[in-house]
């Protein structure tokens, strides 16, 4: 580099090297913000089936929904096992404990 600034060269070098930085790094953040999104649903499936475990085992409730963040969750015991069934970006899912 000399006293006057930065050559030409030098200007494309860095230029090319934040264009590569920057295309890397965009797709790697969308997708891990798609996967936190959906961690966090499944978070929220595994909490209602614990409430849905504690009001079976206090109250003798067999089934419920519940809303968290504006979804609703919808749990039913079938005597074994806990079951949430929720609506995740137009496909139904389901959580069994």
């Amino acid at each position: 580099m000399n006293q006057e600034g930065l050559t030409l060269v030098e200007t494309l070098l860095a230029v090319v090297i934040l264009l590569f930085l920057s295309s890397t790094m965009i797709p790697l953040t969308f997708n891990m913000k798609q996967q936190i999104a959906i961690q966090k649903i499944q978070a929220h499936a595994a909490e209602v089936a614990y409430i849905g475990a504690m009001k079976y085992k206090r109250y003798g409730q067999s089934a419920g929904t519940q809303q968290i963040d504006g979804m609703q969750f919808q749990w039913n015991y079938d005597g074994h096992r806990v079951c949430v069934r929720y609506d995740n970006n137009e496909k139904d899912e389901e959580l069994c404990v």
